[in-house]
């Protein structure tokens, strides 16, 4: 029998949608599973998980703690244990970056593979000496890693304008857990739902969807924009809607994941208006759930996950631009047939190329490329 290759993954934290592919990997791999900055989950997601992880109960991992500037504790006693493969790299705090170069310094120093798992697409940055110190330090950090797993074409092409060569980049497509569906939940045939799904922000745009919608009511009054989350922009989209009397939107506040489906299912459209306000949107699993859902769907071009997941199934629309947003819109309620093509299609998609043997097989072909090299 092979002995499995030990492998220890260094990463944030245990987002719910991540366990699967944990789980996956433990069976596949001696795995050892290092999360360093556990209450991320909290800080942005506002949710909550315990130290006693539900479905990682048979996985090995560590909950790394933080000092009061966020640098993670005890990493160098775990980075001397006897690894095949080290996979890791964040840079989205200074102490992330910090534990970052020290991974690839040990990392290179004992001639062990290093792989970095990131998100990152060429979308807008600042143009300051910090963001130019940044980049130069992804640039090297990057062009040092053994292999660089990304979910998409449009991160890989980040990458590659990185200097990163393209054999050494593999995606791996981002997977959602969502399942399951609600007997007693049906379409209203008399109505046609919008939803929207995510945290009301600024760079999630959705002020530009309520514009859109106003225009589509005019035009359609038998539809109806649903807003699921909450957050810092909440007043400022609902005084908008009250001053310009924009009827049939309503806002359900955070409802729990395993609630969602119903929306999903409710829904006609599930619309992402993200924009590249401070950063684009990495990836979005709201694309991943609403397909699962047979939605047709909607992003602009800051959302990373719409240059993969949006063939025939949707559009892609410029960003802060509610004209185009409105026709698009328009477009797919008003016609049942596109409507139900673009159902049939997101739910293809998603069954051919978003499932998690899809992501631990594109893990397992990055493993392979680097035990070659």
């Amino acid at each position: 029998m092979t002995e499995k290759l030990k492998i220890l993954f260094i990463h944030n934290t245990a987002m719910w949608y991540r366990i699967p592919f944990f789980k996956q990997l433990a069976l596949n791999y001696d795995l050892h599973l290092v999360f360093t900055h556990f209450e991320v989950i909290s800080s942005i997601y506002n949710s909550t998980t315990t130290r006693n992880i539900k479905g990682l109960e048979d996985v090995n991992y560590t909950i790394l703690e933080n000092d009061k500037k966020g640098n993670t504790q005890n990493l160098d006693k775990i980075l001397k244990e006897d690894y095949d493969i080290i996979i890791g790299g964040s840079w989205d705090s200074i102490a992330e970056l910090r534990e970052t170069i020290k991974i690839s310094r040990y990392a290179h120093k004992h001639n062990i593979p290093f792989i970095i798992w990131r998100e990152d697409w060429d979308w807008k940055r600042p143009n300051n000496i910090k963001q130019k110190i940044l980049d130069k330090t992804i640039k090297h950090l990057t062009q040092k890693a053994d292999q660089i797993l990304v979910p998409g074409t449009i991160h890989k092409q980040y990458f590659q304008k990185l200097g990163v060569k393209p054999e050494n980049i593999t995606i791996m497509p981002n997977v959602s857990n969502i399942k399951g569906y609600n007997p007693n939940i049906t379409q209203d045939t008399n109505i046609k739902t919008i939803l929207y799904v995510g945290r009301l922000i600024k760079r999630k745009g959705v002020i530009y969807l309520i514009k859109a919608f106003k225009k589509l009511h005019k035009k359609h009054e038998n539809v109806r924009l649903i807003i699921v989350g909450e957050g810092d922009e909440e007043k400022t989209l609902k005084k908008y809607i009250k001053d310009h009397k924009i009827p049939d939107i309503t806002f359900t506040g955070k409802i729990p994941n395993n609630q969602l489906k119903d929306y999903y299912q409710m829904a006609n459209l599930v619309v992402v208006p993200s924009t590249d306000d401070e950063m684009g949107d990495p990836w979005v699993f709201i694309l991943n759930e609403a397909m699962y859902y047979s939605n047709p769907v909607i992003a602009t071009d800051a959302v990373g996950a719409a240059y993969d997941m949006i063939e025939d199934n949707g559009y892609m629309v410029k960003q802060r631009n509610p004209d185009e947003l409105y026709i698009k819109m328009d477009e797919i309620i008003s016609n049942p047939k596109i409507e139900e093509s673009m159902s049939k299609k997101s739910k293809e998609i998603i069954d051919k190329k978003y499932q998690y043997k899809n992501m631990t097989n594109a893990f397992d072909n990055a493993i392979k490329k680097v035990k070659k090299s």
